[in-house]
């Protein structure tokens, strides 16, 4: 969600025509941007990729592949500007996971659901983004190949789309998610109900509409959608900060507690921590580590560990 930040920024939008296209100067060579184009959407759309270091090297290997979503009000840039990919490299350096292609699009303020209104950002990942990627870059593919991942507003979005598509997915990993039990409605003085329903606009439709919102949240979709998710093997993580200043600390603890009562097997933490980038710095070793250990063993590369 990160309503304290990127608001204001002039950030550089300006991206590359495809994966060769020409990336503006970044402070790290092995992050590029690019666009592509989303039916869904019936727009271009950037995103930010980050290459394993091997990648020009070992041009018959193929790499599994991390899609990471933003929080609200950021972009694509904000993968690498806020030190997620500095901290992916550093872990790779370090030997604690291996090599896999990390992918983050530009999602607007979506929460990444096919909205009421029509948008279609769910659209544009599953049936446009993943599609695209391992048809133009050496993408291992196949549901053990792929790992959704996102924070704040994109940990919605991660969980959302891992739920409500397991079968494609290896793993989901999340961190502080933006969750609501059930839809926000703001009245009398409830000022969080009323921030909470700013929040997430008019996706849910205008005015909100329970059967959309519960068809699109992860919380209904842990029932709903409960046998597929368990026949798919997806594996899912999730953590949250004791101080999250968004209060998303005890939405996040009745997620873990959803799942439970739902026999969705998941690894949930409550760490030390606000919420933001911060945040999911001080504990991305943890997904990382994670998710890398549910990736497939690749040709030319092993598993962590192995």
């Amino acid at each position: 969600m990160l309503l304290s930040i990127a608001v204001g920024f002039g950030l550089n939008r300006q991206a590359g025509a495809g994966p060769q296209g020409g990336a503006p100067p970044g402070t790290d060579p092995r992050v590029t941007y690019a666009t592509f184009h989303s039916a869904a959407l019936n727009k271009d759309v950037n995103y930010a990729i980050l290459l394993p270091a091997s990648y020009n090297k070992e041009s018959k290997r193929r790499y599994p592949v991390l899609y990471f979503l933003h929080g609200m009000n950021g972009n694509e840039r904000e993968f690498e500007r806020r030190g997620v990919a500095a901290t992916v490299e550093k872990m790779e350096a370090g030997g604690k996971i291996g090599e896999f292609i990390i992918v983050s699009p530009a999602g607007g303020n979506s929460f990444y659901i096919n909205s009421k209104s029509g948008v279609r950002y769910e659209d544009a990942i599953v049936k446009d983004l993943i599609p695209y990627i391992e048809s133009n870059y050496r993408a291992v593919g196949g549901s053990k190949g792929r790992a959704i991942q996102g924070i704040s507003m994109g940990g919605f979005g991660a969980l959302m789309i891992a739920f409500k598509h397991p079968e494609m997915f290896s793993s989901v990993t999340a961190h502080c998610a933006a969750l609501f039990p059930t839809l926000p409605k703001p009245s009398g003085d409830d000022r969080r109900a009323q921030f909470l329903a700013a929040l997430i606009g008019r996706i849910f439709g205008d005015p909100p509409d329970d059967e959309f919102f519960k068809a699109n949240n992860p919380f209904d979709l842990a029932d709903s959608n409960q046998a597929a998710i368990k026949k798919s093997g997806l594996k899912i993580y999730f953590d949250v900060g004791d101080q999250d200043r968004y209060g998303f600390t005890q939405p996040n603890k009745a997620f873990d507690e959803k799942l439970n009562k739902a026999g969705l097997a998941h690894e949930f933490h409550v760490f030390p921590g606000s919420h933001g980038w911060e945040y999911m710095l001080s504990v991305a070793d943890h997904s990382y580590e994670f998710l890398w250990k549910n990736f497939p063993a690749t040709a030319g590369g092993a598993r962590a560990g192995q």
